[in-house]
């Protein structure tokens, strides 16, 4: 089995973009910490089947855009994105080059396409927004941009479907009864979170239900702050004399369970219905273990380079935009409404 350069991120403790500037001998890293990886790159077998002699490897460039830094990060959703990716170069006789670059830093970008002989690039947009594709229209190679997609733009997307999975986990908390149902949205907004509040407006809207502006929070999108700043948002409503949802669609698996913990403290209750989206590992085994729309994120990093390296062996200058389906993994934190 071969070795990855994420499976040697992830017993060396740092990143994959850190391992390939290690084994690619870039710069940014520290000749020490270089060393150490080399070695665990070495122990783990990674160089045994590289022979010096064979023909220049082909490459594939991939970047990770960070705009404002508060979505993308090391999690598991990116880190298993970022495997699929590197397992399909390697299948199809590539090798995958990562770089961090913050988008603002328009020097570091410029460099970032241009450091090595990448024959395509891929660009990991999470963060993007539609006028930030201005820096893009003059880049020559093949390119395909991952989990984000925006109309009448002429460029490759590869994205989840949305609003599609959005609509059917909150037709899902419909079926049990539920017809007062919250949002909890990130409070740093992104395409792929206002696709998901679509579908779950229209999932509303379709079942003659009422669509509440006022069941909206807003919170950061990590642990810890959704779990602040969900338990500030029920107490208002509540000192507002209003009535809290009976259940709630958040808009990733991260805010669902933060959020999760302060409607349990807030509301009094231990059985709640809430869903996610994501499927990360940690919704198995929070209390109640969260339904959630699952992503398969090795075939959704699949699928770009695929779809890559299609433009790159057939100089295809059409543009697709690609959407990915999710699948409903049913859990306990749908608990039927007995008051219908």
């Amino acid at each position: 089995m071969k070795v990855l350069i994420s499976d040697i991120a992830k017993k060396a403790g740092v990143s994959s973009g850190t391992v390939s500037n290690a084994i690619n001998h870039r710069k940014g890293i520290s000749e020490k910490k270089r060393q150490i990886i080399l070695k665990i790159a070495n122990d783990m077998g990674y160089f045994d089947n590289r022979d010096i002699r064979q023909p220049k490897t082909r490459k594939i460039r991939f970047v990770v855009m960070n705009k404002r830094g508060n979505v993308v990060g090391d999690t598991p959703f990116f880190s298993e994105l970022i495997r699929g990716i590197e397992m399909e170069c390697r299948s199809l006789g590539f090798e995958l080059v990562v770089s961090h670059v913050t988008l603002s830093e328009k020097a570091d970008f410029q460099a970032s396409i241009r450091s090595d002989q990448a024959e395509g690039l891929l660009f990991l947009g999470t963060e993007l927004e539609k006028q930030d594709l201005e820096h893009f229209k003059h880049i020559s190679m093949p390119l395909v941009i991952l989990d984000t997609i925006f109309k009448s733009q002429a460029f490759d997307f590869v994205s989840i479907n949305n609003m599609d999975s959005a609509y059917e986990i909150v037709e899902k908390i419909i079926e049990n009864g539920h017809k007062d149902i919250g949002i909890i949205n990130s409070a740093f907004q992104i395409n792929n979170f206002r696709e998901r509040k679509l579908g779950y407006s229209q999932a509303i809207l379709d079942h003659h239900l009422i669509l509440d502006t006022a069941i909206e929070a807003l919170v950061e999108p990590t642990l810890e702050g959704s779990y602040k700043d969900m338990k500030q948002y029920l107490t208002a409503l509540i000192k507002e004399g209003r009535q809290l949802p009976t259940a709630f669609f958040a808009v990733n698996d991260n805010i669902a369970i933060g959020a999760m913990k302060a409607i349990k403290e807030v509301s009094g209750k231990d059985i709640i219905t809430i869903v996610g989206f994501d499927d990360i590992p940690l919704a198995e085994f929070c209390s109640p273990p969260l339904t959630t729309a699952k992503v398969d994120k090795v075939y959704y990093g699949r699928q770009a380079v695929r779809r890559l390296i299609d433009k790159i062996e057939n100089h295809d200058d059409n543009h697709l935009k690609l959407m990915i389906g999710t699948t409903i993994v049913e859990r306990s934190s749908i608990q039927p409404n007995k008051k219908r």
